[in-house]
């Protein structure tokens, strides 16, 4: 569950900016995983919620939350293998859009696992405009964890999303 975290996004606000717009959203997120992770990888169900802080162009920010559900084919409590999935962002002033990300890279570094989900909003504020979910967890507290308990099935941490940042 390592890779379950968030904490910064970008994506559109309907008062600060129009729907095409590049936003970015920062905040924090709880990550779920099912089955539970352990030392060996294997493939995983992912759930995480996050709140986040949004901003465009127009520089006023505004609060959003956001719900991902996704998949790895090999998750453990080091890493995760090309996670995938869709988040359901929920802007203050009531719009809905939806990302279906469709690729990832998974990386390691100092004590941080870091994933990028690369994706396409397909509903709603930015409708056709590429996403990008990073999102940062540690590593080395997940995997002490996993020695300790067994297994691992919440990881909280920071995320970013950009949208239409390209």
């Amino acid at each position: 569950m390592a890779l379950i975290g968030s904490s910064l996004a970008w994506a559109p606000t309907a008062s600060a900016h129009g729907d095409t717009e590049s936003v970015l959203c920062t905040g924090h997120e709880d990550g779920y995983s099912s089955p539970s992770l352990g030392l060996l990888p294997r493939p995983t169900r992912i759930h995480a919620r996050a709140q986040y802080t949004c901003s465009g162009a127009a520089g006023r920010n505004e609060p959003a939350t956001g719900t991902f559900e996704g998949s790895s084919p090999a998750a453990s409590c080091i890493a995760a293998d090309n996670p995938t999935g869709r988040e359901v962002i929920r802007y203050a002033d009531g719009r809905t859009s939806i990302i279906n990300y469709d690729s990832s890279t998974t990386l390691r570094v100092a004590g941080l696992n870091v994933v990028r989900l690369n994706g396409e909003v397909t509903k709603g504020p930015g409708k056709g405009l590429r996403a990008h979910r990073t999102l940062a967890t540690l590593a080395d507290g997940a995997a002490t964890e996993c020695l300790i308990r067994t297994s691992v099935h919440h990881a909280p941490g920071g995320v970013q999303l950009e949208i239409g940042t390209e």
